[in-house]
């Protein structure tokens, strides 16, 4: 990339929203598909507790969305996502309160 798109990179760097790479899905199209996946989901289980497993982009992208954070910073925001790791929101009155963010899981835990 370094190379071969010096200008994209940097822009992308800049912006990665408006300038995402070419080809790629547009992340604010990718923001608006996973929000509506995860709002559906509230509503099947509003009552409960549920365990969703996603891209770290997808995921990155919601939390941005979910927390009034501005999606152009989803990648200074969260810079990194462990695999396999759990990232716990709760939803309160429709207020998304973030609990923990790359925390390991323990053998057994999710049973």
């Amino acid at each position: 990339m370094h190379e071969r798109f010096p200008g994209h990179l940097a822009a992308f760097r800049t912006d990665p929203v408006t300038n995402h790479f070419p080809k790629g899905e547009n992340p604010l199209d990718a923001s608006d598909r996973y929000l509506a996946f995860l709002t559906d989901l509230q509503a099947d289980h509003h009552e409960g507790r549920v365990l969703v497993v996603g891209h770290s982009t997808a995921i990155r992208l919601a939390l941005c969305r979910m927390l009034g954070l501005p999606l152009r910073q989803y990648r200074r925001t969260f810079p990194f996502l462990a695999n396999c790791a759990l990232n716990e929101l709760v939803l309160r009155d429709g207020a998304p309160s973030l609990l923990t963010l790359n925390r390991p899981v323990t053998p057994g835990e999710l049973k």
